[in-house]
């Protein structure tokens, strides 16, 4: 489909309707380009990619798209430039050349065209796959099935993909880097979908991959790392040689389920990329702030990007709901990161998407520094852990149900619902927490935080325990679940929790694994963490608890499980065939510990899996409730109101940035949100330094001022309601 420049630009015109106001911006937003070795990249807001398709040198209008680019302001643009399909007239051999090319330089001509209006140009390089012309020259590069034949697309079956293990990336991918080096004024380079950290390496029939075959879990995820990080080394070298301002953008997926150790990969780049696109199925509508999440507790302030699609579902050329897509952006920015708006090929077939991300960006750029951060204001740290994820075997499904089918009792869970339970929780209280990666579990890692919670992060090493210790003797508050520290950093499980001397609690001799059975946990006197269930007998417990020993009296116990599944089978009592009073009894549901200024909480339960992958509303509310008291709720954010939101906050550039990510809406946990449905007012109480006095403040995204009252360190203001998302700007 081709189209004029005028009837792209008007099409995609600055009086399309929308929910942004767009006032016009001048040209001061951009950064200007210099031939200076600085580090650009670190003053980076509005980030693009145009990707192309084989056939778009055939039909590309360079100028208009250019024109589209100029309109969001943008620092930088990811253009596809080769490794897979070179869009230039590359030299090298072995590297595939679209088929449409002819004699143009599409990635050239674009990268002069941008460079013209000041806006910088990162080469794509897609590194997976592999035409099979490339096959009778380069075989070993190929990822290869059981049968010797090399693996192909189903889609495209002319097309392979490279093997993990094999030396194509650091062989023809620096290759390309060069060459393109030598020929264009690129800033800097981008490794597509690589490297691959959300799983374990595929293991093919190649001759590389059979060196590996008989290593452990634990052996093949060190090789994995070892080899990830040895290739982005050397690309990093061979980028750096033209000039130290050239910038290698590392890309991870796969978020709080990422195997594979994403501070070991972030502390060699200067820049990182998550390619959080979107969401589908059953995916929380706060995937991509977690993504935010993760990644700032990776990069510690440093730049990162997160890729925005415009897509919707698998129809790459169909644009995704607006109000779906404006929460995402916000997301991306209110967790601290920086969008990367992307579309595929020349075509505009539906150009919905273009007004949306002109009106965001336009927006964002007029609001600057209030988008640069210095540090998270959080005092609540959560953890999340590579090593568990790739380590670690959950336990999977527990016995009973009406059908009462068997149950492979050593089947695998899924790491991450406890961590996602722990999230769900908090959200719901509406509490302001960071994520903290567990090898950050250090003195200096954890000094800003005054409660640190532990979602089952089963593997700690002897040292990340004695650091919990020394947080716990400084006056930190600490809550830990199920098999938190039951085993070694290896995978290997111990004789006793890492933290027994912590909580007071010691594991029942002869423990293998968990007792998986769904029960529920007794009500044995009264506490702040149960006092609105005063008066009921038992609670929901869990599916699979840990047998312990913890002296003194506790405010829950686990009542010995009975059957839940055929309705005449389900009471507690003893009967022919079952003794209740054998079971386990006096067995803690939850250990509460008060030590100095520290607040102790251990659930031997799975609590938070529950709150996620069963949905419990009294577990959730009892995980709000620790946290409170741990707090004593005195945290130095607050924010009271009506509706599911998640909170940020920031101290700025400016001086300090509340946002609030209004997620109340009937498609929180699943795709895609259709329209807004507006939160009434929201009361925010913010502590800040009492050297501090707030000079102004307003509201951006109504674009209103804002009346605040300050006594002493205590701000205080009111934001009378909220469509999809609200950042209050206070100036100091």
């Amino acid at each position: 489909m081709k189209q004029t420049r005028r009837e792209f630009l008007s099409t995609t015109s600055l009086a399309t309707a929308g929910v942004f106001l767009t006032n016009p911006l001048t040209s001061s937003a951009f950064h200007a380009i210099t031939n200076s070795e600085d580090k650009w990249y670190l003053n980076m807001r509005r980030c693009a990619q145009h990707n192309f398709n084989e056939h778009d040198p055939a039909n590309l209008n360079i100028e208009q798209w250019v024109d589209y680019w100029v309109s969001l302001k943008l620092d930088a643009i990811i253009l596809t430039a080769g490794g897979f399909i070179a869009m230039y007239p590359t030299k090298l051999e072995n590297h595939y050349k679209s088929q449409f090319l002819g004699n143009r330089d599409l990635f050239g001509d674009y990268l002069k065209a941008l460079k013209k209006k000041g806006i910088r140009v990162i080469a794509r390089i897609e590194t997976n796959f592999i035409h099979m012309d490339i096959y009778k020259n380069k075989p070993e590069w190929f990822e290869m099935n059981k049968d010797g034949t090399p693996w192909r697309h189903s889609e495209t079956p002319w097309i392979g993909r490279s093997c993990f293990f094999s030396n194509y990336r650091n062989e023809q991918i620096t290759k390309v880097i060069n060459e393109i080096l030598s020929l264009y004024d690129v800033d800097g380079f981008f490794t597509n979908s690589w490297p691959e950290v959300e799983h374990a390496p595929r293991l093919c029939n190649s001759t590389y991959c059979k060196a590996y075959k008989n290593l452990t879990e634990k052996e093949l995820a060190d090789v994995a790392i070892e080899h990830t990080l040895t290739t982005i080394k050397l690309i990093n070298e061979t980028v750096k040689k033209k000039g130290s301002n050239i910038v290698y953008n590392v890309n991870i997926a796969g978020g709080i389920g990422a195997i594979q150790d994403l501070q070991k990969v972030g502390n060699l780049t200067n820049w990182m990329t998550t390619d959080h696109q979107g969401r589908g199925g059953g995916t929380p509508i706060w995937d991509c702030a977690q993504q935010g999440k993760v990644a700032y507790a990776v990069m510690k302030g440093r730049p990162v990007t997160n890729v925005v699609g415009t897509k919707t579902g698998p129809w790459r050329h169909s644009s995704k709901s607006e109000a779906e897509t404006i929460l995402w952006l916000a997301q991306t920015t209110s967790s601290g990161m920086i969008p990367w708006w992307v579309w595929l090929g020349s075509d505009l077939p539906d150009n919905r998407w273009q007004a949306i991300g002109r009106k965001y960006y336009q927006w964002l750029a007029k609001n600057d520094i209030h988008f640069t951060n210095k540090k998270s204001m959080s005092k609540i740290g959560v953890v999340f852990s590579n090593n568990v994820n790739a380590l670690y075997n959950a336990p999977g499904r527990v016995p009973g149900g009406y059908w009462g089918d068997p149950v492979d009792t050593n089947s695998k869970g899924n790491t991450t619902d406890y961590l996602q339970g722990i999230y769900y929780a908090l959200l719901e209280g509406r509490f302001v927490f960071d994520l903290v990666h567990d090898n950050d579990l250090t003195s200096e890692g954890l000094k800003n935080y005054k409660a640190l919670i532990l979602p089952n992060i089963a593997l700690l090493s002897d040292q990340q325990a004695e650091s919990l210790k020394g947080f716990v003797n400084n006056g930190g508050s600490l809550l830990a679940t199920f098999e938190t520290g039951l085993y070694n950093e290896k995978g290997e499980l111990r004789n006793d929790f890492a933290l027994s001397e912590i909580f007071d609690i010691h594991l029942k001799s002869g423990y293998t694994k968990p007792k998986g059975q769904v029960f529920y946990a007794t009500v044995e006197t009264e506490h702040e963490i149960i006092k609105e269930f005063k008066g009921l007998e038992h609670l929901p417990g869990g599916e699979f608890y840990i047998p312990i020993e913890a002296s003194g009296k506790h405010i829950m116990n686990i009542k010995p499980p009975y059957p839940n599944g055929i309705p005449e089978m389900v009471y507690p009592y003893s009967r022919k065939e079952l003794d209740s009073q054998e079971q386990d009894s006096n067995n803690p549901a939850i250990v509460v510990r008060e030590k100095g200024d520290s607040r102790l909480v251990y659930f031997p339960t799975d609590i938070d899996k529950n709150v996620w992958a069963r949905g419990s509303v009294d577990l959730s509310k009892i995980i709000q409730n620790s946290v409170r008291w741990m707090t004593e709720d005195k945290l130095n954010i607050s924010v009271e109101g009506d509706g599911y939101v998640e909170v940020f906050a920031w101290e700025t550039e400016a001086g300090f940035a509340i946002h609030i990510l209004n997620y109340n809406n009937p498609n929180m946990t699943r795709a895609s949100i259709r329209r807004f449905y507006p939160i009434g007012q929201q009361k925010i109480r913010v502590e800040i330094p009492s050297s501090i006095t707030i000079k102004k403040a307003e509201l951006l995204r109504s674009e209103k001022g804002l009346e605040i009252t300050q006594t002493g360190s205590i701000v205080e203001f009111l934001i009378p309601s909220i469509e999809d998302f609200e950042i209050a700007a206070l100036y100091k």
